[in-house]
C-alpha cells in the first residue's frame, strides 16, 4: 500500500500541527510505504529530509520558479501532476495549514484527480488496499474505496526521530518532470489576487467593564441588545453586483450586502452544482464556512477552474467587482482579494455547527475551576467551548475547541472566562453577537475585543 502525505513548511520552519497529524497517522498503517509531498523553495529539501527520519522511504519537492505565486487552484494542480506519478492507493492531508488556512488544496486535489475524499477524519478505524473506514468530526463514519484522499484533525502526536535513524534524499522535480502546463501553474494559473494586506484589526470593540456579581444581568443585557441587532437589515450600497448565489441559507446575510438579488440554492452535490453555475452563469456564488459547504465549494472550484476564497469575514462591492477580505497567518493579518474568473467565489464564516443562545468559553486560567464553570454553564443553559491550551493538556476534548485549529462560532452572546485573547482563539468567536470577558488581568488582550469585562477571578 502506498501513502502520500501532503505537507507544507511553516513560516517557523517546522511541519504545521494538522499536517505532522497526516504524517503520523500514515506511519501507523502497518506495511505502508509513506512518501511525502511538499512544494517549496530549495531550502525546504532539507526541512523534507529531516522528516524521512522518521519513516517516510521518500521525499519529493516540487520546485520550480514556475510554481511561484501559487494560490489554492495552481497549487492543487501541481499537487495533482506530481502524484499522479506517484500513483498513490491514498493521499493523507492536514485539515489545513497554518499560513494560508483555507482547508481548500486538499478537495481541490482530490476532484482534479478523481479521488473520494473524507474530511474531518479524527479516527481511522480500517484501512486496507481495498478501502478505508474513518470517523469523521462532522458526518460520522466514513467509507470509501482505494484512491481516497482524506484530511486529517488534530487527533495525535508526531513521533521523534530514533537515535540512529537515517535521512533519505528528497528528490526535487520541476514543472518539465510532472508534465505541468505552465500556464496553470504559480501565479499565472492563480484565479485570485490578493490586492491588499493590513494588520487585522476586526472584532476589536469597546468594553464596558462591570462587577462580578453583575454577570447575569449582562448575560440578559447581552441577549437583548443581540435580539435588537438582528432586526436592523444590513445595508447594501447602491450599486450592486449582478446575480448572487448563496448556497444554503447561512450565507444568506453576507450575500445580501453586496447585491439586491440574490438566489438561494440548495447544497446538493458537485455535479447538479456545476450544471446550475455554468447554465445560470452568476456573478458570484457564497458558500458558508461548515466543513460540507468548504469541500463542496473546493470540489466545484476545481472542476470549474474557478478562484475561491476562503473564509471571508466581509464582502464588498469595488470599482464593479467583488471585493472579498478574509484574515491570513493565524489571524494576524487581513488580506483583500479578488478573482480573475466568473462567478467569483467565496466562502464566509458562519457557524460551525448548530449552538445555543450563549456559549461559555473556558480558559487554561481556570482549570482548577471547572466544574464550577460546567455548573454555571449548565444554570444558564449554555455551551462550553475551550481554548486550545485547555484541550493540549486534556482538560477537555478536542471537539469542544474554538479558534483557529479548532471550530468557529458566533452565538448571540459568547462568555469567555479565564482566556487571554491570544489570535488564534479570537478568530474562532470574533463574529459572536456580544462577547463578554471575565478575567483577572486587567491587561489581558480579550477586553479589547469584548463587549462587557469584569476584572475579577471566576
Amino acid at each position: 500500500m502506498k501513502i502520500v502525505v501532503c505537507i507544507r513548511q511553516g513560516l517557523d520552519g517546522e511541519i504545521g500541527q494538522f499536517d505532522a497529524c497526516a504524517y503520523e497517522a500514515a506511519l501507523r498503517v502497518e506495511g505502508a510505504e509513506v512518501i511525502l509531498l511538499s512544494m517549496g523553495a530549495q531550502p525546504t529539501k532539507e526541512f523534507l529530509e529531516r522528516l524521512t527520519r522518521l519513516g517516510a522511504s521518500r521525499a519529493v519537492l516540487l520546485c520550480d520558479k514556475a510554481f511561484a505565486g501559487a494560490d489554492t487552484l495552481a497549487t492543487a494542480y501541481a499537487l495533482g501532476k506530481a502524484t499522479q506519478k506517484l500513483s498513490p492507493d491514498y493521499i493523507f492531508c492536514g485539515r489545513q495549514t497554518l499560513i494560508g488556512d483555507t482547508a481548500q488544496t486538499p478537495p481541490m486535489l482530490a476532484e482534479m484527480l478523481g479521488f473520494s475524499l473524507i474530511t474531518g477524519v479524527m479516527e481511522i478505524r480500517e484501512i486496507s488496499e481495498s478501502g478505508i473506514v474513518c470517523q469523521t468530526r462532522n458526518e460520522g463514519e466514513q467509507r470509501a474505496g482505494r484512491g481516497t484522499l482524506i484530511t486529517l484533525e488534530r487527533i495525535n502526536t508526531l513521533r521523534l526521530p530514533r537515535l540512529r535513524s537515517k535521512m533519505t534524499e528528497a528528490q526535487v522535480w520541476s514543472a518539465a518532470d510532472i508534465g505541468a502546463d505552465p500556464q496553470r501553474c504559480g501565479l499565472i494559473g492563480s484565479p485570485t489576487r490578493v490586492l491588499k494586506t493590513f494588520e487585522n484589526q476586526s472584532g476589536k470593540r469597546k468594553c464596558t467593564f462591570v462587577g462580578r456579581d453583575e454577570l447575569d444581568a449582562v448575560i440578559e443585557k447581552a441577549l437583548a441588545m443581540h435580539r435588537e441587532k438582528t432586526c436592523v437589515a444590513q445595508e447594501t450600497s447602491l450599486e450592486t453586483l449582478e446575480r448572487v448565489f448563496a448556497v444554503g441559507e447561512a450565507p444568506l446575510g453576507f450575500a445580501k450586502t453586496v447585491s439586491r438579488d440574490v438566489t438561494v440554492i440548495e447544497l446538493s452535490d458537485v455535479e447538479q452544482l456545476v450544471r446550475k453555475i455554468r447554465e445560470e452563469n452568476p456573478s458570484a456564488v457564497i458558500w458558508g464556512s461548515d466543513s460540507r459547504s468548504k469541500a463542496m465549494a473546493a470540489r466545484v472550484a476545481a472542476r470549474l477552474s474557478l478562484g475561491l476564497c476562503a473564509d471571508c469575514t466581509r464582502l464588498a462591492y469595488e470599482d464593479g467587482e467583488l471585493m472579498m477580505y478574509r484574515p491570513a497567518l493565524s489571524g494576524s493579518i487581513i488580506a483583500k482579494i479578488k478573482s480573475l474568473t466568473r462567478p467569483a467565489m467565496a466562502t464566509v464564516r458562519t457557524d460551525s455547527g448548530n449552538v445555543g443562545d450563549v456559549i461559555v468559553g473556558v480558559g487554561y486560567g481556570v482549570r482548577d475551576e471547572l466544574d464550577r464553570v460546567r455548573a454555571f454553564a449548565d444554570s444558564i443553559g449554555a455551551e462550553l467551548a475551550a481554548s486550545r491550551r485547555l484541550v493540549d493538556n486534556d482538560y477537555m476534548p478536542y471537539e469542544r475547541q474554538v479558534g483557529l485549529t479548532g471550530r468557529t462560532v458566533s452565538p448571540p452572546v459568547y462568555v469567555a472566562i479565564g482566556i487571554s485573547g491570544a489570535v488564534h482563539h479570537i478568530v474562532g468567536m470574533q463574529s459572536s453577537g456580544a462577547v463578554i470577558a471575565v478575567n483577572p488581568d486587567k491587561d489581558a488582550p480579550i477586553f479589547e475585543y469584548a463587549d462587557f469585562g469584569i476584572i475579577d477571578n471566576f
